[in-house]
């Protein structure tokens, strides 16, 4: 099959199992959330990601790629979704996959179908590999299946915005996807056939406290710490040009009997509604219960960027036994945080922007990257900040800067060697996209190492790009 692909070799990080209230255009996929034991209720997965996109089940978490604006067979945005799978290593590009749905003999891509959207990572039919769940068009969710040596296999469902968690606590990964109607979801429950038939099937009302607004599962983690995942809701509000803008983040319980229930709506530390464009879960203070990490860099008001109120930021709910912790505050992440290096703005559009989760140093506590703007001699350059997680949760301390010129796209971090200690991969951004790269930085005690990165061009992927419009990176 001949392959023309638009490609920018730009990553963005989905939640650990989830995506963002509004896909972007290029992602990386990290996979499905562990839940934690109900008994001892010992640390939970630092990345939330049990099934962590290991799709050939050897112990190495594998690299996603995706694009869902690329052409492929003279199709503008059909989109694709590139593996490369780890090794002792890190990334072995002599292993890669690239896939699409022209490829999975379901159906062939339109333009605009923009496979690759949204992508997660779940072991949906428990083989103990994970499997690769993505979007493509506004109602359909691809499930390509793990395998011994590579991703084969597909089943087609209807749906939009995937997330994948363990709702029952039954051991089983189940599969939730936005509904017919905008206040309903539907629940899949694991383990599903090859065929794509789940053992079960729930709808799940996601009737928002308000008309005017619209809800979105967004992520999953368990919060509560009960070993059941609870699914987060953002609720957006939608005005006459059809952009939606967050308001609110709501928790929806897991239950044994899979019916899941409304509990609370998270406040930030003046009590007032905690939202963003993109969410992620982690436990962040290894306490056993997965922490909500929000993210908002600006709000499209019509056809402008408006900075919020107070500037944007990364805002972190801590979990709790009620679903979000009584003893330890909300942290809200802004150029005033000490120990940020460098010169972090705030008070502009995207800090706090693309954020993704993971734990760098092998400590067990989960870590944060994320993209913000930095003052320079001419004006403001973008950087990606890595934050330690600890016992008091998200800091400043020993927070690093690296930069990625000339634009940061969406980073990632996973174990790509199998070594306890996650690495993070940054993409570039160029208008002549054979220029991209991934660059992966290998992670260890220290945290994130910029010496002797891994890198990965179009090229190594066996893909040929051409000039094309760039990659709208909005939220």
């Amino acid at each position: 099959m001949r392959k023309r692909l638009v490609t920018t070799l730009a990553l963005t990080a989905a939640t650990g199992c989830g995506a963002p209230g509004v896909v972007p255009d290029s992602t990386v996929s990290p996979g499905v959330t562990q839940t934690a034991t109900a008994t001892k209720r010992p640390a939970a997965d630092p990345d939330t990601a049990g099934a962590h996109a290991d799709f050939d089940g050897d112990g190495k978490e594998d690299l996603v790629i995706t694009d869902s604006s690329a052409t492929v067979n003279g199709k503008y945005a059909a989109g694709y979704a590139a593996v490369v799978y780890g090794s002792t290593a890190g990334p072995d590009t002599r292993r890669h996959q690239v896939i699409t749905q022209d490829s999975l003999g379901l159906g062939k891509a339109g333009t605009g179908g923009r496979f690759g959207s949204g992508a997660i990572s779940a072991d949906l039919d428990g083989d103990g590999r994970s499997d690769l769940i993505t979007q493509a068009g506004s109602n359909t969710v691809f499930v390509v299946w793990g395998g011994k040596k590579k991703l084969s296999g597909a089943a087609r469902l209807s749906g939009a915005t995937p997330v994948a968690g363990d709702f029952d606590g039954d051991g089983h990964a189940d599969l939730v996807t936005s509904g017919d109607t905008d206040s309903e979801a539907t629940v899949r429950f694991g383990p599903f056939t090859r065929a794509g038939k789940p053992a079960r099937t729930k709808t799940l009302d996601l009737t928002p406290d308000k008309s005017s607004y619209t809800p979105r599962p967004t992520g999953v983690g368990d919060v509560n710490g009960d070993g059941k995942d609870d699914l987060v809701v953002t609720w957006t509000q939608v005005f006459a040009d059809g952009m939606p803008i967050p308001r609110a983040t709501v928790v929806y319980r897991g239950a044994a009997n899979g019916v899941l229930t409304k509990g609370p709506r998270l406040k930030d530390a003046s009590g007032k509604d905690m939202y963003g464009s993109v969410t992620l879960t982690s436990d962040v203070n290894k306490d056993g219960f997965a922490d909500v990490i929000v993210s908002l860099t600006c709000e499209r008001l019509g056809d402008a960027d408006v900075v919020p109120k107070g500037g944007t930021r990364l805002m972190v709910a801590y979990g709790g036994t009620n679903g979000q912790s009584t003893g330890l505050k909300p942290t809200t992440v802004n150029e005033k945080t000490p120990g940020l290096p460098g010169k972090p703005v705030s008070s502009i559009c995207n800090f706090g922007y693309a954020p993704t989760t993971g734990d760098v140093n092998g400590d067990g506590y989960a870590d944060v990257a994320f993209s913000a703007p930095v003052k320079v001699a001419n004006g403001h350059k973008t950087v990606t900040l890595v934050l330690r997680g600890g016992p008091k949760g998200l800091t400043g301390k020993n927070a690093k800067s690296m930069s990625c010129p000339p634009v940061c796209p969406k980073p990632a971090i996973q174990d790509l060697n199998g070594d306890g200690a996650a690495e993070l991969a940054v993409g570039t951004l160029y208008a002549v996209r054979a220029a991209d790269t991934v660059r992966v930085l290998r992670g260890g005690p220290s945290g994130i190492s910029t010496s002797r990165p891994t890198l990965i061009r179009p090229a190594d992927l066996g893909l040929k790009p051409e000039l094309g419009i760039i990659t709208d990176f909005g939220h």
